[in-house]
């Protein structure tokens, strides 16, 4: 490709293979600058492209650098031979990779997203014990998420903060150090999994090059030049990783643009590129040479004359950007509302004629500085039927199609699930309401209090859609419709079974029919729905997960992750070219153009935004003391002095995100606002426009197309139909009907009579009634005295530790999440599906198998029952629901894994999916199991010789068997009558032991501290 270069980009190619700052305003053609440098050097300064090392920020940046020097080398170059392109943290990784062992890392580790390293935080977070932390609060988990990418961004790991002198308040430093504590732990995980973060990267990566000094040079000599590209945007570690290898005069390019810094609240470091020269020489050891580019190529003049203001709010030595000759005429309009609804319809009403007059709709974008403004837009686009495509990963969840389709997933992995149950038969496919719900719920009440089934458990509302049929008060439409979801499901359930994630969210679609409803939808619905369902593919099909197979269940998890914080919003948006207006937030749509922007909601403390906190490591834990900072002779010491800089480098930040803002608009840009905003409920003063809004509205080259008064504070807010809609019934419109039906109902009923259907009117009416509002009276609660039911996990429990057993089943505490159980439940599954032959209507569940003492960890469970005795033959009863009466009036309910039967002589076997314990307490479940089969009728032979075994899968079988005689019987029988004596004696008693360590109340147990101190 023959580029003929501006007199800005000649002068930068002038200056040769040496060391270069190029300042590169908005939209002044980087990526085809850098490009060009790289083409220089190969032709003009005999650098081999392999000898060239460019580094961008983004995999998305990357790739299109790459695409750029490809396309500029052309074929003048092999194509096999081209220059090495990496991100930053790609650059880092690609050094662990090699030499990672130095670190004390796995060549092999795999690098985690985010959402990624926020599950794994969690996971490590209840788990532990805090004291000065507030388990409470929401944001803990996330601020203790911030702690350890600050310290990587400083170069620092969790044992240099546990190391650090304490400075400043006490309780905030015994906050910092206890998220420390839980750091050090995630660190543990992390090498476990052989996983590392982005954090990671930078920080082993640079103590490799840093305590490796020939290392450094062994890198540096694979290069002669380095170009780095976005480089404002790298924080103090990556610069120091960087200066580690390349210095000494090292030739290294450094494009970017402070005014563009817009991430510094995660890192980043304008001064980075401020202090460039500084920090890196020309081969001949002065500063680097400075230079810029200016002619922008991208937008009007005068949306660059509003530009170049709106970046002297941060920067006013700025240099202003000027376009290229023949840009043409641009058009700025400001508009000021009364309400949100009415600026959003007016982006809409524009949008609309802009495409009527021959915009392509993909040649539009509405930029929002904050997630909440995206709601009432995309409404009003969907009004005007103009087709959207929501960039924003986190807000794809929230859109109709796709939380249908996740509902689906939910209820196949989480049957008990019953809010996403009545999501899908709420929803347009099966048109219920409450009150059909109800006769379901009554139903599954009396059920789960009957008597009549031997072990009574908990109902799903799920389950009842089996007996539908027969439940009483269900409308026959109602009935159809449940029976229609059950058939669907059970086709799910079961064709699902094995398939990729993937392929079974095609075949929720398919059965669901959902491609036929997308298809039947207006032609902009239609390519939105579309759009939105093909994304969600997309990450079904790329997502896996930290642990084990891709599985239902995990994925869900991942989503409810990514729904707090999705891994690539900070990456620029991935748009999918079809014909639809984009809807992204202004820091996703960095580095991204188009004919018309919009910015809604340019309010005042909206945008620019003002913060709820600076971010002061003397008042808060998250941030990293000033004494431990690379960067820490930028923070004046004195409190107010500090307070006013933090202060004052946000309000620079939020400048330049304006900034950015507005040069992503070629020809036209709209800038709107409004006094009252919030569905449904307005805000309870009127907004003012903010600063922005002014420059935009007072600038000679802006029109006003106007503004109200704010008038009084609205009571709701909600979509006005302008034009009523043509309605058979409704003279003015349905909306106008409904009114008039709430202030005056007899005039409905007068029209119901004038078209004489009163009797038909009064038919639906009833009908409404019932579905909305006839809902069960709730029943009494059973009378059953409490108390007299224990199950035999909880006598496992009892016998292990009394106290423990008081905070599960007496006066139960909230529990930890366990791992290992849930484990146990997936084995014990498994083997129950092997026994069976099917698939089982229930899904596995926590509390369905008696998988006490399952907290031992061995790998190959499953494995190991295959290859045993037990697989190979059939059981004659598989999880034996049995309840067992005893003499204290108490009835023991449990399950007994499996009966093997050889005429009447049985072996009772539990498999456990861990190794073998020592812990006495288990003998109970045996006992109980063994009273079972003597007195309890299973519809076998009574046994004449009782073998009871302990099959332990973990780490490969192992068996343990008793002989269970009459004798044995008998004393196990007086041991259970024992237990539940002393249970209805109220003796719960602390008994600590080795099963303390895993015991999820062990900070209120004073006894089980002490022996864990002593042991």
């Amino acid at each position: 490709m023959s580029l003929v270069p501006s007199p800005e980009q000649q002068a930068i190619l002038d200056l040769g293979l040496t060391t270069i700052r190029v300042r590169a305003g908005a939209g002044t053609g980087k990526t085809t600058t850098v490009a060009m440098v790289i083409a220089n050097l190969i032709h003009r300064h005999e650098v081999e492209p392999e000898q060239i090392l460019g580094i961008t920020f983004t995999n998305k940046a990357a790739a299109d650098l790459a695409d750029r020097v490809r396309d500029t080398l052309g074929a003048e170059v092999d194509p096999a031979r081209q220059p090495e392109i990496h991100t930053y943290h790609g650059f880092a990784a690609q050094i662990l990779a090699e030499f990672g062992p130095l670190a004390g890392v796995d060549n092999r580790s795999k690098v985690i997203t985010p959402t990624y390293s926020r599950q794994l935080i969690s996971e490590t977070f209840f788990r532990r014990r805090y004291q000065h932390l507030d388990i409470t609060y929401g944001g803990t988990l996330d601020r203790i998420r911030s702690l350890g990418n600050r310290l990587g961004d400083h170069l620092l790991r969790p044992e240099d903060l546990l190391r650090a002198t304490r400075d400043g308040d006490d309780g905030v430093w015994a906050q910092r150090v206890e998220m420390a504590e839980t750091l050090q732990v995630y660190d543990e995980e992390k090498r476990q999994l052989r996983v590392v973060d982005y954090a990671d990267l930078i920080t082993l990566s640079t103590r490799i090059v840093t305590g490796h000094p020939n290392l450094a040079q062994t890198i540096r000599e694979r290069y002669r030049a380095l170009i780095l590209d976005e480089y404002q945007d790298t924080n103090p570690a990556q610069r120091i990783l960087l200066a580690a290898i390349f210095d000494n005069g090292f030739p290294v390019v450094a494009v970017g643009d402070e005014d563009q810094t817009i991430y510094e609240w995660r890192g980043a470091s304008a001064r980075n590129f401020v202090d460039f020269p500084q920090h890196f020489k020309t081969p001949e050891g002065e500063p680097a040479h400075e230079t810029g580019l200016t002619l922008n190529r991208r937008s009007c003049q005068q949306i660059l004359d509003i530009a170049n203001e709106v970046r002297k709010q941060a920067n006013p030595e700025a240099d202003a950007l000027r376009a290229v000759e023949g840009a043409g005429e641009a058009e700025v309009v400001t508009f000021w509302a009364g309400d949100a609804l009415e600026e959003a319809e007016w982006i809409a009403r524009r949008f609309r004629q802009l495409h009527e007059e021959g915009t392509p709709w993909s040649h539009m974008a509405v930029l929002f500085r904050k997630n909440k403004d995206f709601a009432v837009v995309v409404e009003a686009m969907k009004r005007h039927d103009i087709p959207v495509e929501v960039a924003n990963v986190g807000g794809l969840l929230s859109v109709p199609e796709v939380a249908e389709l996740r509902a689906w997933l939910t209820v196949l992995d989480r049957p008990e699930d019953s809010a996403a149950l009545a999501e899908l038969l709420f929803g347009s496919h099966f048109r219920l309401g409450l009150a059909d719900l109800a006769p379901l719920s009554r139903w599954a009440a009396d059920a789960d209090d009957s008597d009549d089934r031997e072990e009574p458990q908990p109902v799903t509302l799920l389950e009842a859609l089996d007996a539908v049929e027969g439940i009483p008060g269900l409308r026959a439409e109602a009935v159809a419709a449940l029976v229609r979801f059950r058939e669907i499901y059970r086709h799910l359930l079961s064709e699902s079974q094995g398939l990729s994630l993937v392929e079974t969210c095609r075949l929720v679609l398919d059965l669901t029919r959902a491609w036929q409803d997308i298809e039947a939808l207006p032609t902009s619905a239609r390519l939105t729905a579309r759009l939105n369902i093909y994304r969600f593919l997309d990450l079904a099909e790329d997502w896996s997960p930290l642990r084990g197979r891709p599985s239902l269940g995990a994925f869900l998890a991942y989503l409810d992750a990514m729904e707090e914080e999705p891994a690539d919003e900070l990456d620029s948006a991935h748009l999918s070219g079809e014909e639809a207006v984009t809807l992204v937030t202004v820091h996703r749509a960095k580095g991204l153009e188009w004919d018309t922007v919009a910015l809604p909601a340019v309010v005042q403390d909206n945008f620019p935004s003002k913060t709820r906190q600076f971010p002061d490591p003397d008042r808060f834990p998250e941030e990293v003391p000033t004494g431990l900072r690379i960067d820490a002779e930028q923070l004046p010491n004195d409190p107010e002095e500090r307070k006013d800089h933090l202060r004052e480098r946000h309000d620079k930040q939020e400048w330049r995100v304006a900034y950015v803002a507005i040069t992503r608009a070629k020809r036209k840009l709209f800038v709107s606002g409004a006094y009252w905003y919030g569905l449904p409920e307005p805000t309870k003063r009127p907004k003012k426009p903010s600063k922005l809004f002014e420059i935009v509205a007072a600038h000679p080259h802006s029109r006003s197309e106007g503004a109200v008064d704010p008038g009084p504070r609205p009571e709701i807010l909600r979509p006005r139909q302008v034009d009523p809609a043509p309605d058979p019934i409704f003279p003015r419109g349905w909306e106008a009907a409904i009114r008039d039906a709430i202030s005056q109902p007899e005039t409905v009923d007068a029209r119901a009579e004038e078209l004489g259907v009163e009797k038909e009117y009064r038919r639906v009416v009833e009908d409404i009634r019932e579905q909305l509002f006839r809902l069960a009276e709730p029943g009494e609660s059973p009378t059953e005295e409490p108390g007299r039911t224990v199950s035999v996990t909880g006598l496992v429990t009892y016998a292990q530790c009394p106290k423990r057993f008081y905070w599960t089943d007496v006066d139960p505490l909230p529990r930890r999440p366990n791992p290992a159980a849930l484990r146990g439940s997936e084995i014990h599954r498994r083997i129950e599906l092997h026994q069976l032959g099917q698939v089982p209507f229930e899904e596995f569940d926590e509390g369905l198998y008696d998988a006490v003492g399952e907290g031992g960890t061995g790998g190959g469970g499953f494995a190991a029952y295959e290859s045993s005795r037990f697989a190979e033959h059939k059981a004659a009863l598989v999880e034996a629901a049995f309840s067992l009466d005893l003499e204290t009036d108490y009835v023991v309910r449990g399950r007994i894994d499996a009966v093997y039967c050889d005429g009447p002589r049985w072996e009772v076997v539990d498999f456990k999916s861990g190794k073998p314990s020592e812990d006495p307490a288990r003998i109970v479940q045996l006992q109980a199991y063994g009273v079972a089969a003597t007195r309890v009728d299973f519809g076998l032979p009574r046994p004449e010789d009782l073998r009871l075994t302990f099959a332990y899968l973990g780490g490969g079988l192992h068996e343990e068997t008793i002989e269970a005689d009459r004798e044995w019987i008998e004393q196990a029988e007086g041991s259970l009558i024992d237990l539940t004596s002393r249970i209805d004696r109220q003796e719960f008693d602390e008994t600590p032991g080795d099963w303390c360590r895993s015991c999820d109340f062990l900070r209120f147990c004073g006894p089980g501290r002490a022996w864990l101190e002593e042991h």
